[in-house]
């Protein structure tokens, strides 16, 4: 039996309302739930980069995020959330993701610019336009595996 194309419509409004309510009800907790360092953990190429940060780290107050994500505006932020998680599910799950984790170049500069946003009043007296933060201060994250 085929609906007329008035309910059809109706059906279809309903149903993209009813989904778009559970996705705001579920967004939060999935954000949060993908924001810690234990959920960064659970892809085991992550292991070593999660072992340096719990043990050895100084940076154990903080999350993966607060480093690898932009952090300047909260949209900026999850576009981002969104767009590496989505190429770190699909690398993870095609088994494209080798097992030395490095960051592309746009990680690199999000993670300076992070580090310059946290520390800024110990490098404003420093020039930062040369080098890399990690490039002197490379014992305190990720020791084990030598590229961010």
């Amino acid at each position: 039996m085929k609906l007329p194309e008035g309910k059809r419509r109706v059906y279809f409004i309903a149903a993209c309302v009813v989904s778009a309510i559970a996705v705001a009800a579920a967004l939060p907790g999935y954000m949060k739930k993908t924001g810690t360092a234990e959920y960064c953990a659970s892809c085991h190429v992550m292991l070593p980069e999660y072992d340096d940060w719990f043990y050895t780290g100084k940076h154990t107050q903080i999350q993966c995020i607060d480093c690898h994500l932009p952090n300047d505006t909260f949209i900026n932020h999850y576009m981002w959330k969104g767009l590496d998680g989505v190429k770190d599910v699909v690398y993870f799950y095609s088994g494209l993701v080798s097992e030395t984790i490095h960051s592309s170049s746009h990680a690199k500069k999000t993670i300076q610019a992070n580090c310059i946003r946290c520390h800024e009043e110990m490098v404003s007296r420093i020039s930062t336009d040369t080098m890399r933060c990690w490039e002197c201060h490379r014992k305190l994250l990720h020791i084990k595996i030598n590229e961010y």
